[in-house]
C-alpha cells in the first residue's frame, strides 16, 4: 500500500469563529493595545529590553596612608591629653603602619582604638594538661587607647577590571575602567545617593599622581553617614570609634556600547554596616610548649573602620535575541486578552446564551440512555463518515436509515428485530 505523504505530513490548526459585536471588538483590541503600549513603553523602553548586561569582575586594593599633619590634640575631645576632653576620652597615640592598620584580601582595617593584653604562662597547667587554661591575664595587664586624628588619613583605592573581549570595543580598552589610565573625574556617592566627594579633584591625572584615587577616611565616613563618637549598634555601652565599624566600598562600573559614541566610567558607592570591626593578632609571642614558667605574651586587639571592597555594574550593549525574547513574551500576553473578551462573551454580555450556541461545539452524548439519543448519536457518527470519506476522497457511503446505522454495544434499539428495507421500498 502507498505511502499518503499528505495523511502523514497534515498540518492541525484551530478553527476560529468571527463574533459580529462592536463590543466584543473593543474590548479585544484594547487589551491588545494595551499590551502593545506595555511591551514598547515598559519592556523595551524602560528596562531596555533589548540589552544584554555583562557583568565585570576583577581586583580591588585598599591602603592607608597617614595624615602629613595631625590635628592638635587639644582638638581631639576623646583623647585624654586634650584640654577639651569628654565623654569616655582614653590616652591617643600616634598612627603606627604595623600595629594600627591590618590588609586583607578586599578589605582594610584602619584602626581606631587599640588594646593590649599582657597574659602570663600558668605554672600549674602542664604542656599536655587538659581541661587547665595554660595562659591567665591580670586586670592591671591591659593598656587601652584611641588612634589619635585617624579621620584625617588618606585611602588608596586601586582596582582593574578583567581583560574581556568586549571591552576591546571601548575608546581606551580596559585602561578606560581601571584606576591607572588617565579618565574623568571618579565620584564618591553616599548612602543618599548624594555626591560626596570627586577625585581627582583637578580632573585630569599627572604621571606623578599615585596610580590611584585617594579619600580621606572622613570623607568615606561622612558618605556613609557615619559619626565615631555616636554609640555602637552592636556594642551596648560603647561607641563606634571603641567597638568599630564596618563600611561596604563598591566600585560601579557603567560601560554603554548602545550609542554610537560608546562610554565608560565608574563611581564609588559607600554604605554603612551594623557589624563592628575587630582584629587580634599576638606581639611578642610565646607558645604554650616549651614556655617557662614564668613566661608571658602580648595580645592585641584592634578596633576600627573595615573598608570591604566590591566590584558591581558592568558592559551594556545590544542583544537580538534578548529582543526577540520580549516580543515572543509580548505575544504571550496577547493570549489574555482573548481569554478576557471570551469571559465576557460567556459571561457578562446580555445576550451571553446566545453566544454560547456559537461559541461551544457540543458533541452528543456517547452513553446514550434512550433511544432518541442513541437514534441523534447514530445519524451525527453516520454524517461524520460521510464528510471524512469526501475529504478523503473516497467514495461517500449512501445514506442509510436511521435503524441500519445505528449500532449500540450498550442496548438494542428495541425489542422486536427490524427488517432491512428492500431497495426500492418505502418506510412506513
Amino acid at each position: 500500500m502507498p505511502i499518503d505523504l499528505d495523511s502523514w505530513c497534515s498540518y492541525s490548526t484551530e478553527k476560529q469563529i468571527v463574533v459580529r459585536h462592536r463590543w466584543a471588538g473593543i474590548l479585544y483590541y484594547s487589551c491588545c493595545l494595551f499590551v502593545l503600549i506595555y511591551v514598547v513603553a515598559v519592556q523595551i523602553i524602560a528596562n531596555q529590553g533589548f540589552t544584554a548586561f555583562q557583568a565585570l569582575s576583577g581586583t580591588v586594593k585598599g591602603s592607608f596612608l597617614p595624615p602629613a599633619s595631625l590635628s592638635p590634640v587639644d582638638s581631639l575631645h576623646y583623647c585624654n591629653q586634650s584640654a577639651k576632653r569628654r565623654g569616655a576620652a582614653q590616652p591617643c597615640v600616634s598612627w603606627d603602619a604595623s600595629l594600627t592598620t591590618q590588609t586583607y584580601s578586599n578589605a582594610l582595617l584602619v584602626g581606631t582604638r587599640v588594646t593590649r593584653r599582657l597574659q602570663r604562662r600558668n605554672a600549674s597547667c602542664g604542656e599536655l594538661q587538659y581541661g587547665c587554661a595554660p595562659w591567665f591575664q591580670a586586670p592591671d595587664d591591659v593598656v587601652s587607647a584611641y588612634v589619635g586624628d585617624v579621620e584625617s588619613g588618606t585611602v588608596l583605592v586601586q582596582h582593574s577590571v578583567s581583560s574581556q573581549s568586549a571591552l576591546s570595543l571601548l575608546p581606551g580598552g580596559r585602561d578606560a575602567l581601571d584606576s591607572f589610565g588617565p579618565r574623568k573625574p571618579a565620584t564618591l556617592t553616599g548612602a543618599d545617593g548624594t555626591t560626596v566627594a570627586t577625585v581627582p579633584c583637578d580632573g585630569q591625572r599627572s604621571e606623578h599622581d599615585p596610580r590611584g584615587d585617594l579619600f580621606t577616611l572622613g570623607q568615606l565616613l561622612a558618605a556613609a553617614g557615619v559619626d565615631l563618637d555616636a554609640p555602637s549598634l552592636s556594642s551596648v555601652g560603647e561607641t563606634k570609634r571603641s567597638a568599630g565599624v564596618t563600611l561596604i566600598l563598591s566600585v560601579d562600573y557603567r560601560a554603554n556600547l548602545l550609542t554610537r559614541r560608546q562610554s565608560a566610567d565608574y563611581s564609588y558607592l559607600v554604605n554603612a554596616s551594623r557589624l563592628e570591626a575587630k582584629a587580634t593578632f599576638f606581639g611578642s609571642f610565646a607558645s604554650t610548649f616549651g614556655a617557662v614558667p614564668n613566661a608571658t605574651r602580648e595580645v592585641f586587639s584592634l578596633h576600627g573602620v573595615q573598608l570591604i571592597f566590591e566590584q558591581s555594574g558592568g558592559l551594556t550593549s545590544f542583544d537580538f535575541f534578548t529582543l526577540l525574547l520580549t516580543f515572543v513574551s509580548g505575544l504571550a500576553l496577547v493570549s489574555i486578552s482573548k481569554s478576557i473578551t471570551n469571559t465576557f462573551l460567556l459571561y457578562l454580555a446580555p445576550r451571553r446564551n446566545e453566544y454560547r450556541l456559537f461559541l461551544r461545539s457540543q458533541t452528543p452524548d456517547f452513553a446514550p440512555a434512550n433511544q432518541a439519543e442513541r437514534r441523534a448519536l447514530a445519524d451525527l457518527v453516520a454524517s461524520k463518515r460521510r464528510k471524512r470519506a469526501i475529504c478523503d476522497g473516497q467514495p461517500a457511503a449512501p445514506e442509510q436509515s436511521t435503524e441500519q446505522t445505528l449500532v449500540s454495544p450498550l442496548a438494542p434499539l428495541s425489542e422486536e428485530p427490524t427488517a432491512p428495507l428492500r431497495a426500492g421500498s418505502r418506510a412506513e
